[in-house]
């Protein structure tokens, strides 16, 4: 059982980085704790809930790269990048901290209240600014951002529409004077258009875990260990939830597990699989589904992969085929 403990500004563990927000009548009066807080250097990374497959697999290599430098992990929670994120610390075994917007008595969302549990049982730690039985209130969620900036030394965001949740979070960075990296998308995607606007207003692009590093001043791991293309996990680095993990917990795994790209020479068996029901004649990903007898975002995973290693290419849209250079 994890106890709440109540940290105040003059409390030895307070976190000192708050200080940041200003005069003392401007900092949190008090911080609600379970967990430890990590000495690693702080990184948040947010996004969007409706995340899309692409910024799933990148959120997991991204933090692996991270982890890799011995940099602990921060994030709200939520649904989409926010729990990808937790779920590849837990993975990377780095520590990682949710930073609620309730009472660490009224986890928001619901269904997240087995990983919260993964990141008490694993070192990690809540943070709440709200008393314990403090349900869940829209407003609170955007202090919890500017609050989760504060305690951070950078803010990355993954992905992010116009109006988005990670943008009040980016905001605030901005404001508090902490690094802002932002992930660069196409300009055609609705679903990165709130990371142009970060970007025209000045925020880092950031392509890997090293740029992320260098923001900071940091050293980047080692070159297999880095981040400028995704690469396969060791054998013993696998995402895990108990037999009791719930439908949503199972859904985001199987999203962030299927997303991860691996070297050609490592595919894994279901990879290779559906590499092998791919011709050198556009077929439309429906038809992939029904060849290889697997669900969508599976697929979808494996494809990603396979494109990402450009042993497979997309087009016309909706259709996959083989690169020009496969000739098996």
């Amino acid at each position: 059982m994890h106890t709440t403990i109540l940290l105040h500004p003059d409390h030895p563990s307070y976190p000192t980085a708050l200080y940041v927000l200003g005069k003392p009548d401007k900092l949190p009066p008090t911080l609600y704790l379970r967990g430890t807080l990590p000495e690693q250097p702080p990184v948040a990374v947010v996004g969007r809930r409706a995340a899309s497959p692409n910024a799933l697999a990148f959120t997991r290599h991204l933090v692996h790269g991270l982890a890799a430098a011995d940099v602990s992990i921060w994030s709200g929670g939520a649904v989409g990048i926010d729990a990808a994120a937790h779920l590849a610390a837990l993975e990377a075994g780095a520590p990682t901290v949710v930073v609620m917007g309730s009472g660490l008595d009224c986890p928001y969302p619901p269904e997240h209240v087995r990983l919260y549990e993964r990141v008490l049982d694993a070192g990690g730690a809540l943070v709440s600014r709200l008393p314990d039985s403090f349900p869940p209130r829209p407003f609170n969620f955007l202090a919890r951002n500017h609050v989760l900036a504060a305690l951070t030394l950078a803010t990355v965001v993954v992905e992010a529409g116009i109006r988005s949740g990670a943008r009040s979070t980016a905001a605030s960075a901005r404001r508090l004077g902490r690094q802002l990296c932002v992930v660069p998308h196409a300009p055609w995607s609705d679903a990165g258009a709130g990371c142009a606007e970060e970007l025209a207003r000045g925020a880092r692009a950031v392509t890997s875990a090293a740029d992320v590093l260098a923001a900071l001043g940091l050293p980047s791991p080692p070159r297999n260990n880095s981040t400028s293309c995704p690469t396969a996990l060791s054998g013993q680095a696998r995402l895990f939830f108990p037999a009791d993990a719930g439908e949503p917990e199972r859904a985001l795994l199987h999203a962030v597990r299927q997303t991860a790209p691996s070297p050609v020479s490592e595919l894994g068996t279901f990879e290779q699989t559906v590499f092998g029901a791919i011709g050198h004649q556009p077929m439309h990903i429906d038809v992939i589904c029904e060849t290889v007898g697997a669900p969508l975002p599976a697929v979808v995973g494996a494809l990603l992969t396979l494109t990402l290693q450009t042993v497979v290419v997309e087009g016309p849209a909706g259709c996959y085929r083989r690169s020009n250079c496969q000739q098996g």
